[in-house]
């Protein structure tokens, strides 16, 4: 079954952090762990992971930092998750032809690929949303 791991959900957190401060240069890392509060070292491991996939680049130095490598537009949250938890599958192999439950298991899985087929700034607006939401709620 699928589930979406504590290394996906930071991941993706952090990666729209970047995007939010896509047109603002670099951030560095002890910036994003603090305000998206992930440990440094573990955040430190998603980005290698990024980088090496090139969804980030990072510059070295005092005034270094990271930065998405894709413009948000561009970018999709499955491509996201798909590098740091691997495949979304809810069922390992395809269905027998007449198997019903195979066949719902096979539909639950590609809707949720539609769901997180969403390009990074979609999600970014959304955030925004909800945030303005409950800002007026309170």
């Amino acid at each position: 079954m699928f589930a979406v791991s504590n290394k996906c959900r930071y991941g993706l957190t952090a990666v729209l952090t970047l995007a939010g401060h896509y047109d603002k240069g670099l951030m560095q890392i002890k910036e994003i762990a603090v305000r998206d509060a992930i440990s440094r070292p573990f955040l430190e491991q998603i980005f290698n992971r990024l980088g090496r996939a090139g969804i980030v680049t990072s510059v070295r130095g005092k005034k270094g930092g990271y930065r998405l490598a894709v413009a948000p537009t561009h970018l999709p949250v499955l491509t996201i998750l798909q590098v740091l938890g691997g495949e979304i599958e809810i069922q390992p192999q395809p269905p027998e032809p007449h198997d019903a439950v195979g066949w719902l298991f096979g539909e639950a899985e590609q809707h949720l690929k539609e769901t997180f087929n969403i390009s990074l700034d979609e999600l970014l607006q959304k955030k925004q949303q909800l945030q303005e939401y409950f800002v007026y709620q309170i």
